[in-house]
């Protein structure tokens, strides 16, 4: 999976890659909080590239993916000229979106 085909998760940042466990980076559990993932509560955050090359493959839970895209929104809102204009903003809805819900 592409960050393209993820939307807005892929706006949410991810800790040092270089500190992630290898349970982390294939997306076993979760990249902040490191508890364990099930299929229907995993959030793909796509692949994403490795210092010196390769891909990982994070996943997030349900609560850290909203704390995350709550972060992610106050600071998108505070910086994008859409959103300081009041215009419309696909990122902006996406991560609102995200806040809300989180997990599947």
């Amino acid at each position: 999976m592409e960050a393209a085909d993820i939307g807005p998760l892929a706006l949410l940042p991810l800790p040092n890659v270089s500190s992630l466990s290898l349970r982390q980076t294939e997306g076993t559990i979760c990249v902040w909080c490191g508890s364990g993932l099930v299929p229907y509560t995993a959030r793909s955050l796509g692949s994403r590239p490795r210092l010196g090359g390769g891909q990982i493959f994070p996943c997030g839970c349900g609560k850290c993916v909203r704390e995350k895209a709550a972060e992610a929104y106050r600071l998108h809102v505070s910086k994008c000229r859409a959103c300081l204009r009041n215009q419309r903003c696909a990122d902006r809805t996406g991560l609102r979106d995200l806040a809300s819900v989180g997990a599947p």
